[in-house]
Order: structure tokens, then C-alpha cells, then sequence
């Protein structure tokens, strides 16, 4: 075995089943790289934008970070956090660090290479940095389960992976909730129990977990001041562009909805069509007679604040010629009565 630096290198494998004698931490990361390498090649034509793909293997990693820690988040909840350290020491949990290291790797390096405009100094290279040393610590201690327990916390950024490649599935109220939830609550009672005694002597009274919880619930914290801020922003710009808005169609609609010359309102002039649609034939009304009503002369309806005393004198001369008319009309009942009784008297006279 070669020594290099003090450590102890195992020999290099000739054969398949050599290779996958040697331990998870050295042959794990190479497939692994060259999966989500792949992934990211086939899935990167689907987007158009540089954002978009940024998430790509943001997403997948959220997802199964996600997906593997629910084991342990299940155990934690019904038995404690000892049972969930006592089941995390074998098993999958240290290969599923060394899948976390090549992961952090490979989303550098594309990162650099693909869109670099799109990690940050903080909450990129530095945070995945920092990262990849404590899967380092993670692959050869034996505090895996803290973190496989509180990879949970990958569930935000599922969301928001998934907003930014898809963004008509975004809810910013969805995705400051899952915040709360996941990056304040689960990740401040992680915490508080990797500070109680009794689980600080499971881990040998190491303060890395703490250390490490309290820098993320930190980090977490931050992210999510900011992002409530951006979001009452956002609301702001929102509410004031709706009320814009609001007030634009209110002044169209003012401006469309005046009041209209009496030859253009429907309410005022109905539509007549140049051809009536009852014809009427002519000296139908031969023999009526109206000497006692006279007909008002009705002034034009773009003209009717000039035509109004006109029009009330014509109302008065109109009400005048209908009781002359009811009264003619009584004088000759009355004459017709009395013509009537004579004609009667003249025949029984005769008889």
C-alpha cells in the first residue's frame, strides 16, 4: 500500500470485483459524476435559458436528498433521535455521502464551465465548498445520520429548482412556507437536539453537527429575510400596477361611456329601419275625426333644451283640445239621445 502525506492508500484494483471491494468514498464518485454529467447534457436542451439549466442538477439532488432522508426523518419522529443515529451507522449512508460530494463537484464544475453568472460567491462557491468538506468529515465519521436526517431541508430547494425550470408551477407563497417549515423549524430543532447531552455523547461529544446546524439555520435565516422582502416587493409592484390598471379602464370606460348626443343613444333614439316592418295601407283611417285634438308639434331631439317651452305649450294646448273633445262628445250624445225620443214620439204619434 502507498502512503502519501501520512495516509494509507489502498492498492489500485485489476479487476471489477477489486474495485468494488475498495470503500464507497473511492469508486462511487466517478459513475456518479458521470450520471448527473449526462443527466444534465440530455436535459439541458429542453431550456432555453441559462437560469433554467442552472437548476437542472439542483433539482435532481433536492429530489433525492428529499426522497432518502424521509427513512430517517420517520425514525426520528417514532423513535428518537437515537434510533435514527443507531440505524444510519450502516447500510446506504455513507454512499449516499459520497454521492453528495460528487454531486457538489459536478455542479461546480459545470457551473464554472456552462453558467457561471448564475452561482453566487456565498450561496455558491462557497457554501458548496464548505460542503464538500463536511461530507469529507460525514464519509469518514460517523455522524451521517444527522445529515441524512436533516437533508429534508433539500425540499425548498426542489421547489424552487422546479419554479425557475418551470415557472408556471411557481408560488412564492408555497415556497416561503416550505422555508419555514423545513429551513427555520426542522432546522432549529435538529439544533437543540444535537445539544442535549445525552445525543452529544452519541456522537462523541463532537461540536461539528452544532457548528454546522447553526451556520445553515444562519444562512437559512437570511435567505428567507430576504426573500419575504422580495416578495412584499413584489406584492407592492403588483398591487400598484393593478390599481393602474384599474383606473385606466375606469377612465376609458368614463371617456366610452359619456353621455351621447340624442341621435346616438340607444336609449334615447331607438333604431328605425328606413322600411317599416308593418306596412300600412292607405285610408285605413278614413273616416276618423279629430277636429277637437289637436296635434302637438314635437321639436327634434338634438334640439331639446331649445324645443322644452315649446314643448310644454304644445302639452297645455294638448290637454286643452282633449276635454273640448270629451265635451262635444257629450253634446252630441246628448243631441243624438234627444233626436232618438223625437223619432220614437213622431212613430207613435203615426201609430
Amino acid at each position: 500500500m502507498a502512503t502519501i502525506m501520512g495516509l494509507t492508500l489502498p492498492p489500485f484494483p485489476h479487476t471489477l470485483g477489486e474495485l468494488l471491494a475498495l470503500p464507497p468514498g473511492v469508486w462511487t464518485p466517478l459513475p456518479i459524476l458521470a450520471a448527473l454529467v449526462g443527466t444534465y447534457v440530455l436535459a439541458a436542451r429542453r431550456f432555453d435559458t441559462d437560469r433554467a439549466r442552472a437548476y437542472i442538477l439542483s433539482a435532481i439532488s433536492a429530489a433525492v436528498l428529499s426522497a432518502t432522508s424521509l427513512p430517517f426523518v420517520y425514525i426520528w419522529l417514532t423513535g428518537g433521535f437515537e434510533a435514527a443515529w443507531r440505524a444510519g451507522q450502516t447500510g446506504w449512508t455513507a454512499t449516499m455521502a459520497q454521492y453528495v460530494i460528487a454531486f457538489f463537484g459536478t455542479y461546480l464544475f459545470v457551473g464554472y464551465v456552462a453558467y457561471r453568472s448564475q452561482v453566487g460567491l456565498l450561496t455558491g462557491w462557497i457554501h458548496h465548498t464548505v460542503y464538500m468538506g463536511l461530507m469529507v468529515h460525514l464519509a469518514v465519521g460517523d455522524q451521517a445520520p444527522i445529515f441524512m436526517t436533516g437533508a429534508i431541508m433539500e425540499l425548498p430547494t426542489l421547489d424552487l429548482a422546479l419554479s425557475n425550470m418551470y415557472p408556471s408551477v411557481r408560488s412564492d407563497e408555497r415556497f416561503l412556507g416550505l422555508m419555514v417549515a423545513f429551513r427555520i423549524v426542522l432546522n432549529f430543532t435538529l439544533l437543540v437536539e444535537t445539544l442535549r447531552p445525552a445525543n452529544r455523547a452519541l456522537m462523541s461529544y463532537s461540536l461539528v453537527p452544532s457548528v454546522m446546524l447553526a451556520l445553515a439555520l444562519a444562512m437559512h435565516a437570511s435567505w428567507l429575510h430576504g426573500g419575504i422582502t422580495g416578495y412584499l416587493k413584489r406584492r407592492k409592484r403588483a398591487a400598484a400596477k393593478a390599481a393602474e390598471e384599474k383606473a385606466a379602464r375606469a377612465a376609458a370606460e368614463e371617456e366610452d361611456g359619456g353621455v351621447s348626443t340624442p341621435d346616438e343613444s340607444p336609449l334615447v333614439t331607438p333604431f328605425t329601419p328606413s322600411q317599416p316592418s308593418i306596412t300600412i295601407r292607405d285610408g285605413i283611417f278614413q273616416n276618423a275625426a279629430f277636429a277637437n285634438l289637436p296635434i302637438p308639434n314635437i321639436p327634434a331631439l338634438k334640439g331639446l333644451s331649445e324645443a322644452l317651452p315649446q314643448a310644454k305649450a304644445s302639452l297645455s294646448d294638448l290637454q286643452f283640445g282633449i276635454k273640448e273633445a270629451y265635451k262635444g262628445g257629450r253634446e252630441r250624445l246628448r243631441l243624438r239621445r234627444r233626436n232618438a225620443a223625437e223619432v220614437v214620439e213622431q212613430v207613435g204619434v203615426a201609430a
